[in-house]
């Protein structure tokens, strides 16, 4: 498992710190919800191995979309609108990838891998 910043490109890495609203004022107010899931996007995401080239061969535009769900369901995280029941099976993502939550060192990670 490589944590997920370190596997993007250079394209991807500008999207994700983009749609995690890290481009915007830097006056701007962040949330504490908005904090939690960068944090957590950047140090507690990870995407397992055998999921790196099957990730790295999507065109640009599906792998930005894939990083939006990945996001968006780190969100959903956060506000809670996920049952501790979605971590064992994991989430479905689009282009045969799922969101598998984990807990390492007793705090949540969550990990892409993909699904069979």
């Amino acid at each position: 498992m490589q944590r997920l910043r370190d596997v993007l490109g250079r394209e991807d890495l500008v999207h994700l710190r983009v749609i995690l609203g890290e481009h915007e004022d830097p006056t701007f107010s962040e949330t504490r919800r908005r904090h939690r899931v960068n944090q957590i996007a950047m140090d507690d995401t990870y995407v397992a191995e055998q999921a790196r080239g099957p990730f790295e061969t999507l065109s640009q535009d599906d792998r930005e979309s894939l990083l939006s769900d990945v996001v968006w369901q780190l969100t959903c995280f956060v506000e809670g609108s996920i049952t501790k029941g979605a971590g064992d099976k994991g989430i479905l993502l689009d282009y045969g990838f799922k969101l598998v939550r984990l807990v390492q060192d007793g705090k949540p990670t969550f990990c892409v891998v993909k699904h069979d």
